[in-house]
């Protein structure tokens, strides 16, 4: 069943006329009758009577006719968020919970001057999961951190942070220019839960001989900082600008750092993503 057949059943059916119908809808005659012919066969019943001065639906085209209406309504709403969604493109940006928020939000508010018309949603979560959203089409890009062997047709880098142990200023460590991992022996420590470097790094304090002391979990970088700031407890997590409040210390035994980067999927066809890319790229990061 095509989209013209259910125009020409429909003019047909208002102008109980086939010539007139033909005429409506500047086709010929006999290509209108074609068209409802090969309708009538596929749906297996005769939607007119023919022969008399008006066409006359029958019962089964009349009951068609509901069901008709509803398909080209349906159509036409389509149609109208299709072009809507021309006008409005979306981007579905999905960011790791070890992102600060501020950060993003001047990337977006700048982005959102530049192209206004686009959409945002955005969504947070850890590696994998960001991963596994990009490869089911939930997200269209991600901002995470890339490793070594990232396929660059369809990855590109934003920037480099180093990791470094979090303190609050009154912290005995921030008179300190470097400690070693073991100096964290009976320290408060806030974990950032789902963080890459926790991850990869599961045995370091085993390794350095202790069991650490962890006080507080947290999946949001804006908790783990006030956390840090509150001298509740330090953390080894990614050097941020503009942070008061909190001093850095480097761990002597440990080399943390982390790139962090754009992913997307390379069968996409987006402007919005294009632009997003290009636009990041060249984004003052301020880390």
């Amino acid at each position: 069943m095509d989209l013209y057949q259910i125009r020409y059943f429909m003019t047909i059916a208002e102008t109980s006329s086939f010539t007139k119908a033909a005429e409506r809808l500047f086709v010929s005659q006999p290509s209108l009758s074609a068209g409802i012919k090969k309708l009538e066969k596929e749906l297996g019943v005769i939607l007119f009577e023919r022969g008399g001065r008006r066409v006359l639906l029958t019962p089964a085209g009349h009951c068609f006719l509901k069901k008709a209406e509803n398909i080209l309504k349906e159509y036409n709403s389509a149609l109208h968020v299709i072009k809507d969604f021309k006008n409005r493109p979306l981007l579905r940006l999905g960011t790791l919970h070890t992102i600060r928020g501020c950060n993003l939000a001047r990337l977006i508010g700048a982005y959102r001057q530049k192209y206004p018309n686009v959409i945002i949603e955005l969504y947070n979560s850890h590696l994998e999961e960001l991963q596994d959203w990009l490869e089911q089409g939930k997200i269209d890009l991600a901002i995470s951190s890339l490793g070594h062997s990232e396929d660059p047709k369809t990855s590109q880098e934003l920037f480099q942070q180093r990791l470094l142990l979090a303190v609050a200023p009154s912290h005995p460590f921030a008179q300190r220019s470097s400690i070693h991992l073991a100096d964290l022996e009976g320290e408060p420590i806030i974990e950032r839960i789902h963080c890459e470097i926790w991850r990869a790094y599961p045995h370091m304090f085993e390794e350095a001989g202790f069991k650490p002391q962890i006080v507080y979990w947290a999946d949001s970088e804006e908790w783990v900082i006030s956390l840090v700031q509150a001298g509740l407890g330090v953390s080894i997590m990614p050097v941020w600008q503009e942070l008061s409040n909190i001093s850095y210390v480097l761990i002597a035994d440990l080399n943390f750092n982390r790139t962090v980067g754009l992913k997307w999927r390379s069968q996409q066809e987006s402007e919005a993503v294009d632009w997003f890319r290009i636009f990041a790229t060249s984004h003052d990061w301020q880390v």
